[in-house]
């Protein structure tokens, strides 16, 4: 997922730690879905405001500490401690970058013109450089089977041209690129 995001191979591991932030709750929580080829990733679970907040702080000390350690360590090498912690801060955010909303999109996938009812995030729609469509018809292929019936799936475009393949697949557009889609 790291890779899908970044525009090069290089600058992956900038964005790796945010995208292992992103991907181990969905994945604790059962909704990590990968294709035959494992070239497409989606994730799709049902959405806990508690949980998704809970879930992500321990994983976030665990791979903010690590990263802190790991940059610390090599600086100590050189014999600059002093540099770890501006240096290792400056990579964390850079890689954050890759990972926010663009355009205008939202942080939060649901709004005030969100249905109500059980909602169900989509989230994470990724594959390789290179492949095709494997990440679109693994998400469809998941909508279709998932939710239950009357379930409300929500998410949010990272990008115009996103928005309006989520339109062309049955979601409503709302503000700030969020989209819903009632399971059927």
């Amino acid at each position: 997922m790291a890779r899908a995001f970044t525009p090069h191979a290089l600058l992956a591991p900038l964005a790796l730690p945010w995208t292992l932030l992103s991907v181990i709750p969905g994945t604790l929580r059962r909704g990590l879905y990968l294709d035959p080829t494992r070239t497409g990733m989606v994730m799709l679970y049902r959405s806990s405001p508690v949980l998704d907040v809970l879930v992500p702080i321990p994983i976030i000390l665990i791979v903010f500490g690590a990263y802190f350690v790991a940059a610390a360590a090599l600086v100590n090498i050189a014999g600059w401690l002093a540099l770890a912690l501006p240096v290792a801060t400056v990579v964390f955010m850079i890689g954050l970058l890759f990972l926010l909303p663009r355009g205008g999109g939202s942080l939060f996938p649901w709004g005030l013109e969100t249905p109500a009812g059980p909602r169900w995030e989509i989230a994470g729609l990724t594959q390789l450089p290179g492949t095709r469509l494997t990440g679109i018809q693994l998400a469809l292929r998941a909508l279709d089977t998932v939710p239950p019936p009357g379930s409300v799936i929500v998410a949010t475009a990272n990008s115009e041209d996103l928005y309006r393949q989520y339109q062309a697949f049955g979601f409503i557009g709302g503000p700030q690129h969020r989209v819903h889609r009632v399971a059927t």
